[in-house]
């Protein structure tokens, strides 16, 4: 199933459905179809690093196996592999719920502060050479690799010397190779005077999946070639010997096609202004036996590339026009090395900088800054209503408003309430006529609750107070770098103004969604330093 948005939740998040799926892990491990438990995987990862990307969110799945129950059975042990492989800490973002016949799985937004990565990726699908290895790179050497190419902009080929006498080092490897690359023909079984190495790699390709090898595995060795010092790739050798592959003469051009196709659609990036394209050679070695021709060796010498060549686009994801995308090649660089924000231009500009990102920023607060927050959200001991004209304003003019607030608040610890005409309009949606106010609760031990106090009776203004949730919540991380766990539930009310209507309790609360939404409790704000920190990030907001 393709992994889409639930337009209907009633989550002020982003929320995933990756459809049905057998989780525990004796269920999993009983799993006949393998495609379907590898693409149940795949979906969840996907979706996982597409929420950490955008801001966090909820990942949705309808549990297929029946009986199934969270605490006893798990999610299965392939599942935590592969969330294990790709988070440093699971626990710091990821949060399991079971509920009823739907598995949630909270997801926080993704935090650069531990390893400098700006995303999450899957697989870079950038390759190297290490020796005689072709290995693609993980997080830590992708970033230093495209650091020190955006820092030279493209790089000098090194110069190559002669090999010295009576010294055996890599480069004589590489001569030899490249001796045996210029030659014509080859003899069937003919020993080889150079091994495997930094520069060269060898295969022995059956004939009857000659094509289809070659176009699995090209693009990883010819990545791995331009990223490194370049190479030479043989195919037809086998160990220290000569071997071949049989091939007719239009064969030959056909493969050599294939070739230059697949290397021609490898995604690459420059950071140079040349802009060149993939320099390589490619040739077919006759191969002789007892003078007859008997098959062929195909060469290809790959050139050291200016910047980078991928075998194939980065695998990572976001969420964009209400569709789950993978990032192109040049959207994943540019996230990886971003250009550092200015935080000195005007709050438009940098609101303007941090929206066209799908990745979260986050700046220090002068002290300055923190005199204003202490002044605009103090978090006492008690409950406190801010700002204080606005409070007194609202509940001269709102028969029955003060008393619902102090209803509410009963039980509500130390925190305060911000109180606004239209929070809607603070976050640049559309204003509705029909808000008397909104008020946004900040208190330890809660998430953050939006209250929405309404003129009119209407449960469809409940999407109104969603999306201003929804809003705030992703501006709280995406343009005040809020890296903890967070969400806002909406709750909405009705104040009923109407004179001649009017009764000891004038107020309603009419279709409260947020009786059906249940939060891990790892989203309550725990301590005081949390809130102190939240308040920071909202101000930034």
């Amino acid at each position: 199933m393709k992994i889409r948005i639930d337009q209907k939740t009633n989550y002020a998040e982003l929320v995933l459905d990756v459809g049905r799926v057998t989780l525990g892990e004796e269920n999993r491990k009983k799993m006949k179809d393998c495609q379907l438990r590898k693409k149940q995987n795949e979906n969840i990862l996907q979706a996982m690093i597409a929420l950490l990307n955008s801001g966090g969110g909820v990942i949705k799945a309808e549990i297929e196996n029946e009986n199934y129950s969270y605490p006893k059975d798990g999610i299965g042990l392939d599942l935590e592999s592969s969330i294990g492989n790709i988070l440093p800490s699971v626990r710091k973002y990821l949060d399991f719920m079971q509920q009823g016949k739907y598995f949630l799985i909270f997801v926080k937004s993704w935090s650069s502060e531990t390893s400098g990565l700006r995303i999450v990726t899957l697989r870079s699908n950038l390759y190297k050479r290490d020796v005689t290895c072709t290995n693609i790179m993980d997080a830590t050497a992708t970033l230093e690799f495209l650091a020190d190419k955006n820092k030279s902009k493209g790089r000098s080929y090194r110069l190559k010397l002669p090999p010295k006498q009576d010294v055996q080092e890599e480069s004589n490897v590489e001569a030899l190779a490249d001796d045996f690359f210029n030659r014509t023909q080859l003899r069937y079984r003919e020993k080889l005077r150079f091994t495997e190495s930094t520069h060269v790699e060898m295969k022995a390709f059956s004939t009857e999946k000659l094509l289809q090898r070659i176009k699995e595995s090209l693009p990883q060795y010819v990545s791995a070639f331009s990223n490194t010092d370049g190479g030479y790739l043989f195919i037809g050798l086998n160990g220290d010997e000569v071997i071949g592959f049989k091939r007719k003469g239009n064969d030959l051009n056909k493969l050599d096609s294939e070739i230059e196709k697949s290397i021609k659609k490898l995604p690459v990036y420059h950071f140079c202004k040349e802009k060149k394209e993939i320099n390589y050679s490619c040739k077919f070695l006759e191969v002789y036996d007892e003078g007859h021709l008997c098959g062929y060796v195909c060469a290809l010498k790959i050139e050291p590339f200016c910047c980078v060549v991928f075998a194939k686009k980065p695998e990572s994801w976001h969420v964009e026009d209400k569709h789950v995308q993978q990032f192109t090649t040049d959207e994943w660089i540019s996230n990886m090395l971003p250009a550092n924000p200015d935080f000195s231009g005007s709050e438009k500009t940098i609101f303007q900088q941090w929206i066209s990102s799908p990745v979260p920023y986050s700046r220090s607060v002068s002290n300055l800054e923190n005199e204003q927050l202490r002044h605009h959200f103090p978090v006492p001991q008690g409950k406190r209503y801010v700002p204080e004209a606005l409070c007194e304003e609202l509940f001269s003019q709102h028969k029955g408003l003060a008393q619902l607030i102090y209803k509410e608040m009963g039980p509500v610890g130390p925190g305060t309430l911000i109180f606004s005409r239209s929070w809607s309009l603070l976050l640049g949606l559309q204003e509705n006529q029909n808000v008397i106010c909104d008020a946004l609760l900040i208190a330890q031990g809660h998430p953050l609750v939006l209250y929405t106090f309404f003129r009119v009776l209407n449960k469809e203004l409940t999407g109104y107070s969603l999306q201003a949730a929804f809003t705030l919540k992703h501006e709280l991380v995406k343009m005040g770098g809020y890296t903890g766990k967070v969400c806002v539930v909406p709750k909405t009310f009705y104040l009923n103004e109407d004179p001649s209507t009017l009764t000891e309790d004038n107020t309603s609360s009419f279709h409260d969604i947020s009786a059906q939404i249940f939060y891990p409790e790892s989203y309550n704000l725990e301590t005081t330093q949390t809130i102190g920190y939240l308040n920071e990030v909202l101000y930034k907001a």
